[in-house]
């Protein structure tokens, strides 16, 4: 491990890069460690563990400080480890308090404590790739590898890693794309659309990809998707991803352009996983902590909503996403878009319902990272009546 001052200064440069420049933990990690941190596995992965707790405890630290200081004080203060936090929920699991005020409108204070813990903890899923593998050749290699999991029965080509010998994204099967890391609830935003084969999609938020390499794979690669994105780098990336992973790219129309103002038609089913706050993806991510901020989060919804209401009007069946656990970025989005002339589905029975802030929560649909040991979602689906 390097010497004290040398972290200082190394926790430091990552903290700015998280907060001025909005990037995430990981991104921040390899800005700053790029050839100047440990060039052994083991001790660049303690490393990395260091630099994501003390992101995750930056809120703590300043709950404790109380003012404006140098991101090296920050660092040296955490390293110390003297300093008393106040007992507040959002002191004590290090969170802005404008988020914790806000999840206090729609849970308990004990479910509160529980999705805020849950949150501080990282948990790994792998979906099987079955269009280049068989679940059971997967899961044999894992177990090769020592790779302890558990399959999740109501989703079987979800893989919980509860433990492995080596870093996650360094086993083979993933190397080769046979698996790759997703979320549990990014899977079952795609089980919720119901993909068949010859099926007609359009997916408004495509980029990186994930959501429309799983539709092709639960279509047997015979579907035809319009994958849409605003970022013509994260297009030209999301190519190169969807043929690794064995999509049948003749099907996939890749299109550059703002989702809000598509004026396409005749589509079987529409996708809007829609731009958000993440604020359900912290435990990924724990730099969200310090960019998420109410402005951000007002930012969103308004895309968010225009986003749907150009959906609605594209196919019949709509899938709506977010991956936030406020209700500003689910329920309210879609009381705003108003349900009269829409039917809501529940396809998924075993996911819990939405917050009881409206009268149709109990017909949308909420992942929640205490209950379902995954990252925080909202999924609604629309028919027209």
């Amino acid at each position: 491990m390097i010497r004290r001052k040398g972290l200082i200064d190394l926790l430091a440069k990552i903290l700015y890069e998280v907060k001025v420049h909005r990037v995430s933990v990981d991104v921040a990690f390899k800005r700053v460690c790029k050839g100047v941190c440990a060039k052994g596995l083991d001790e660049r992965e303690e490393l990395y563990r260091v630099v994501r707790e003390f992101i995750s405890d930056y809120h703590k630290i300043m709950c404790y400080v109380g003012g404006d200081i140098s991101y090296r004080e920050v660092a040296r203060v955490w390293l110390d480890r003297k300093y008393v936090v106040p007992e507040t929920p959002y002191c004590m699991y290090s969170y802005p308090k404008w988020f914790v005020d806000e999840l206090l409108k729609v849970l308990s204070l004990d479910e509160l404590v529980e999705v805020l813990k849950a949150m501080n903890e990282r948990v790994w899923w792998l979906r099987i790739n079955t269009l280049l593998s068989p679940e059971e050749r997967v899961l044999r290699d894992l177990e090769s590898e020592g790779v302890d999991y558990e399959v999740f029965k109501e989703v079987p080509y979800m893989v919980r890693v509860l433990s492995s010998r080596k870093p996650v994204r360094l086993l083979k099967v993933v190397r080769e794309f046979k698996a790759v890391p997703q979320d549990l609830s990014s899977a079952v935003v795609v089980e919720s659309l119901r993909p068949a084969p010859n099926d007609y999609v359009v997916d408004l938020a495509a980029a990186p990809g994930m959501k429309t390499s799983l539709i092709m794979m639960l279509a047997e690669n015979k579907a035809r998707i319009i994958a849409c994105d605003k970022s013509l780098r994260r297009l030209t990336v999301m190519k190169g991803l969807l043929r690794r992973l064995g999509v049948d790219l003749s099907r996939v129309t890749l299109v550059y352009a703002d989702s809000t103002h598509l004026s396409f038609r005749g589509f079987d089913k529409a996708l809007v996983d829609a731009p958000c706050s993440n604020s359900g993806a912290i435990g990924k991510d724990p730099g969200i902590k310090i960019s998420l901020t109410k402005g951000k989060v007002v930012r969103n919804c308004e895309v968010q909503l225009k986003m749907l209401r150009n959906a609605v009007r594209l196919a019949d069946y709509v899938v709506f996403s977010t991956c936030s656990i406020l209700p500003d970025e689910g329920e309210f989005i879609i009381s705003k878009l108003g349900v009269n002339d829409f039917k809501l589905l529940k396809p998924i029975g075993w996911v819990g319902s939405g917050y009881p802030v409206v009268s149709f929560y109990n017909s949308v649909m909420r992942l929640m990272p205490h209950r379902h040991s995954c990252e925080g979602f909202f999924i609604a689906v629309l028919t027209l009546k």
